[in-house]
């Protein structure tokens, strides 16, 4: 917590204002102050902060930091007794150099997470095995950006001891720009995939750019790694730090903390058993798959690097809460079930999602498969492969959305799938109207898998097959 001449000081910034009114946290969006935050006001493409500083003030916030360009122009802002007003030449950069020196106020430990799949369920699960421990705080669902990351630092409260921040990138550079003020003790890379294709153009690159994490690491910093990952292993051939892989395999390293004898329990479990040298212990979680296996593997690894014991970090797991929009169980029409992973989606996180479905060989299973963004030159053969494995791996019906999907139906038909059990659809709404007429047919018991990138806004297709939004005669 700071006084708003503290803040001031640090950005070397005008203050109007009262100077000794005490701030904590941050928010962009003047309807989230609750009482003490500091509002940014930043400049959107359709909307300008700089509008709402006045209702940020209301609503609760101690201080509003402006820019001073913006405001130039405008009626002079009154500010009210007991708030502040600091004005700077940037709004993001004062956000990011508050976030810095906050971070090394705090004392805390960082762990950054990266990686093209699985970076924000590996996210919860650290965070959810570290608690068990210490005082925790985490990303809120994937703020994971130039802007989201400095606001999950400066929303730490005091007494925090570990931060764990999950980190994105679009391109080269913007992960090294991230830990300048992220400033990360630990780093771990989930996995280097084709994510990001068609920004950084080769998979050289994307491993280049996900790699700056651990560059970024102090000489004693530890690199947490996906054993099952080539171009993860094939970079910490050349780096001095010190390396913990955890896998399943091993393929392409030995894995200090392995996973084995996986077994699918429940609706949506696994079970599986871990070890290291130290120590084993049966892991029950409450997600599907082996890629999330994976996930909680890093995780485990991460809780064993701060003390942490594999059967404390089982517990944690346990009692896992994830962020939305993955891999979400819903109730839908006609008595089927729903698994909405609308959040984000590439090849291999496709892949893995028609695994999990494909786990209900004794039901009738339909994917509702939508595009891919971000692939470059491989978003055509990224669409279809996917296609092939829904077809390979026996998927009862598949539609497809949008132009770029039509690949994956190319690849389903040409790896066996009848044509009458493909259906290609241009946008959500006739897909909706493919899926009802579909579910009707079938009848009960239905397993229905919905995932796209996130532009597709597939929650839409979601929300109009849950049961709740549907009369109930449909049931």
């Amino acid at each position: 917590m700071w006084k708003s001449k503290q803040i001031a000081e640090i950005l070397k910034a005008e203050l109007r204002g009262d100077p000794e009114i005490s701030v904590f946290g941050c928010v962009i969006d003047s309807r989230q102050a609750r009482g003490g935050e500091a509002f940014f006001a930043l400049a959107g493409e359709k909307v300008d902060g700089h509008d709402y500083i006045e209702a940020a003030w209301r609503n609760g916030a101690s201080a509003a930091i402006a820019e001073k360009a913006k405001l130039k122009g405008r009626p002079d802002i009154s500010v009210p007794e007991g708030k502040a007003l600091i004005l700077v030449e940037s709004g993001l950069a004062a956000m990011q150099d508050l976030a810095r020196v906050w971070r090394l106020e705090l004392g805390a430990k960082v762990v950054g997470i990266t990686g093209s799949n699985g970076k924000t369920t590996t996210k919860d699960m650290a965070a959810a095995v570290l608690a068990q421990k210490y005082q925790v705080y985490r990303n809120k669902e994937n703020q994971n950006n130039e802007l989201g990351v400095p606001m999950t630092l400066l929303n730490a409260p005091e007494g925090t001891e570990i931060l764990v921040v999950e980190m994105g990138m679009r391109g080269l550079g913007q992960i090294k720009a991230l830990c300048k003020f992220v400033q990360p003790d630990t780093g771990v890379i989930t996995n280097i995939g084709t994510t990001h294709m068609e920004l950084l153009g080769s998979q050289e690159n994307i491993a280049k750019a996900k790699w700056e994490l651990i560059d970024a690491l102090p000489k004693d910093g530890t690199a947490i790694l996906n054993s099952e990952d080539f171009w993860s292993v094939k970079k910490a051939e050349k780096d001095s730090h010190q390396q913990f892989f955890f896998g399943i395999e091993g393929k392409y390293h030995p894995a200090n903390l392995q996973g084995k004898n996986l077994i699918q329990t429940g609706t949506l479990g696994t079970q599986f058993e871990c070890g290291d040298l130290s120590e084993e212990a049966l892991v029950q979680l409450p997600l599907p798959g082996e890629h999330n296996v994976l996930d909680a593997l890093a995780a485990l690894a991460v809780g064993r690097l701060y003390g942490v014991s594999i059967s404390q970090g089982c517990q944690g797991l346990k009692e896992l809460e994830l962020s939305k929009m993955r891999l979400e169980l819903h109730k839908g029409i006609y008595k089927s079930t729903i698994l909405s992973d609308v959040y984000n989606a590439n090849p291999t996180s496709m892949k893995a999602s028609l695994e999990v479905l494909s786990q209900r060989a004794d039901q009738r299973t339909l994917a509702i498969l939508g595009e891919m963004y971000e692939l470059g030159d491989a978003s055509a053969s990224g669409h279809y492969e996917v296609g092939q494995a829904a077809a390979q791996l026996g998927i009862t019906e598949l539609i497809t959305v949008g132009k770029l999907a039509d690949a994956i139906a190319q690849g389903a038909l040409e790896a066996g799938m009848l044509p009458e059990k493909v259906h290609i659809c241009p946008d959500r709404a006739s897909a909706i109207d493919q899926a009802k007429n579909i579910l009707s047919t079938f009848g009960g018991e239905t397993w229905v898998l919905i995932k796209a990138s996130r532009g597709m806004k597939m929650e839409k297709i979601t929300e109009a097959l849950e049961i709740d939004h549907n009369n109930l005669s449909d049931s």
